[in-house]
């Protein structure tokens, strides 16, 4: 699983907007902020080779990015590394005018989802969550999997057996093998 830790998230930006709305976002995270060398800032890092080269090294070492700026540019970029959810970093995508946060890649294991609904709270904008756990308003498996350090047999199946079940509206149990600290 790869969680978002603050210290580890690259934003991206192409437009004079995107780079105004990075300096919003940087003065209350500790983001490295990545842009054009036409837009060049203080603080912000010139893409290295281009905006899809920089893109693509960030997605193997940083635990979350930030694109500011349309959806498809951020698929087009990073659809040759999209590999497996339980290791992909997060992605999340905003417009520039900070009305919607997208969590595009990774909503539960890589915490996109999360990251989404913190960065909508602080920009005052409309999170797009489209997992079918959290817009039922459930409580996915892998997500509570995550919070309590579980391990079980055969997790990806499990995940999805029983999330399918939680959306289809069927009762899930669950048990826990062994001392429980509840922490």
């Amino acid at each position: 699983m790869n969680t978002v830790k603050p210290e580890s998230i690259a934003l991206f930006c192409l437009t004079p907007g995107g780079v105004r709305l990075a300096k919003r976002l940087a003065a209350m995270l500790p983001l490295t902020c990545y842009t054009s060398e036409a837009l060049q800032e203080e603080g912000f890092i010139p893409f290295n080779g281009g905006f899809a080269s920089a893109a693509r090294e960030a997605f193997s070492s940083f635990s979350a990015l930030i694109f500011i700026g349309a959806t498809g540019i951020a698929v087009r970029v990073l659809a040759p590394l999209v590999n497996d959810k339980l290791s992909d970093p997060a992605v999340v995508v905003i417009d520039e005018r900070a009305r919607h946060v997208i969590s595009l890649l990774s909503g539960h294991a890589g915490g996109a989802n999360a990251l989404t609904r913190y960065l909508a709270g602080m920009l005052d904008a409309d999170p797009v969550i489209t997992t079918a756990t959290d817009v039922n308003e459930l409580a996915a498996l892998d997500t509570l999997a995550f919070q309590l350090n579980a391990r079980m047999t055969d997790f990806r199946a499990a995940v999805k057996t029983v999330n399918q079940m939680l959306v289809s509206g069927k009762r899930v149990g669950l048990w826990c093998d062994g001392e429980f600290t509840g922490r």
